[in-house]
């Protein structure tokens, strides 16, 4: 069950980045729209790479990491209602929010993808 769990956590965070742009394309206008599109996904991956990924350069306490995946993925489920594809910002913030507590409630459990020492929470 972890394991699926964290396989989907992958997807999602693949699925923020692509949210991000296509929140960009469509709330941006003129010259600005390509600059948007561009950043806005590099932003996403490099908060995530640099805080939020089990190898991230920068350690911060876990509830901070839980604060910041719930700002990410609430601002751009947001941003993606706002771009007209409320479903979609619903269904990305819902999958994240089942997501999580299915990794919490198999916090200690093995997986495939997590060393034997490092299953606590994330």
């Amino acid at each position: 069950m972890r394991t699926t769990a964290l396989v989907v956590r992958f997807l999602l965070e693949l699925g923020l980045a692509a949210a991000a742009g296509y929140a960009a394309w469509n709330l941006a206008d003129g010259g600005w729209r390509i600059a948007a599109v561009v950043l806005a996904p590099i932003v996403v991956i490099a908060l995530w790479a640099t805080f939020l990924s089990p190898k991230a350069p920068v350690v911060i306490p876990p509830w901070v990491k839980l604060v910041l995946e719930a700002a990410l993925f609430g601002v751009v489920g947001y941003l993606c209602w706002r771009a007209g594809a409320p479903v979609a910002g619903a269904a990305l913030a819902a999958v994240w929010l089942v997501d999580r507590l299915v990794l919490w409630l198999t916090r200690g459990t093995r997986s495939v993808f997590e060393p034997e020492a490092d299953t606590g929470p994330r």
